[in-house]
């Protein structure tokens, strides 16, 4: 994505809790450069006759009081990052899957879908989707865990997965 800081923007963000909110409204208080909330009111007209509205908003209140802009969308992607890790253990799946689990609980993971093992965690380094398979093969149980997020969650929690998992193979071994 390149990088573009020239003029004014506006960003409307959508939230679903509390939670959601507060972590965008600290993004935004440390973001570089200024970023200020809108003060009075505020709405997106679509449709309406630009110099016919701001007559009739002029007409109410103080023209200093009263800004316009035109707004057009940006075209902004983001690519999100997928991070792999893989493990073998020397345990049956039995063993290793309530570890995998314990491993997420510590993160705060959220199930999204039992039947997938897919599940949702924030961090301090942003949030990320996570998804693993367990596969037994004579004795052994491989690992695969996959972390898609925008960086640098992926790259973070793929680290700690790494760890704990190499940490637990280790200990497994007979």
């Amino acid at each position: 994505m390149a990088s573009d800081s020239n003029g004014e923007f506006l960003f409307v963000v959508d939230y679903d809790s509390d939670a959601e909110r507060k972590r965008v409204e600290y993004l935004f208080d440390n973001a570089e450069g200024e970023v200020s909330t809108l003060s009075g009111l505020s709405r997106i007209a679509e449709g309406v006759d630009l110099e016919e509205m701001y007559e009739q908003l002029v007409s109410k209140v103080p023209e200093e009081q009263v800004r316009a802009y035109r707004l057009e969308p940006v075209d902004v992607t983001a690519e999100p990052e997928r991070t792999t890790v893989t493990e073998r253990v020397s345990a049956p799946a039995e063993t290793v899957e309530p570890f995998v689990e314990y491993m997420l609980s510590k993160k705060k993971a959220v199930l999204q879908s039992a039947a997938h093992n897919e599940y949702e965690v924030y961090t301090k380094k942003g949030r990320a989707d996570i998804s693993y398979a367990l596969e037994e093969d004579g004795g052994e149980t491989a690992v695969e865990i996959q972390v898609e997020g925008y960086p640098p969650a992926p790259a973070f929690l793929g680290e700690y997965f790494e760890r704990e998992l190499s940490d637990y193979a280790k200990s497994q071994q007979p």
